[in-house]
């Protein structure tokens, strides 16, 4: 097994993140991908986009495996709740659930100022 492909896009016009709002987003693109390839089944493919939306950053990651065609499972392991408290603490929103068709979702939107300290921005 190769690994699940992935493809990426970035529309974030290079925006600098705050260090917890830019941790943040790797986690979720980091245990949402581990995810899609524990549980998504052979030949699946992932996608990845980051965007700027106003004071936002918008993490999607969307799978089209078999794995999550049901309702979530309960148990298992601590992903969706770890993701879910990050983004929380953060004064974001998270929603993960099957997609229409088959496959995984995890869409986070993180404000860029975080509660702790002001927008930073290039220099």
């Amino acid at each position: 097994n190769a690994g699940l492909p992935v493809q990426v896009a970035r529309a974030d016009q290079d925006t600098e993140l705050p260090a917890a709002v830019d941790l943040a987003a790797y986690r979720i693109v980091q245990e949402a991908l581990t995810n899609a390839q524990k549980h998504a089944g052979a030949g699946a493919k992932a996608e990845v986009s980051v965007v700027r939306v106003g004071p936002n950053i918008e993490v999607s990651v969307l799978d089209d495996g078999a794995g999550a065609t049901g309702a979530p499972t309960a148990g298992g392991g601590h992903g969706l709740l770890g993701m879910r408290e990050r983004v929380t603490a953060l004064g974001g929103t998270l929603t993960t659930g099957p997609r229409y068709g088959g496959g995984f979702r995890v869409h986070a939107i993180l404000p860029v100022q975080t509660r702790a300290g002001a927008e930073r921005k290039p220099v």
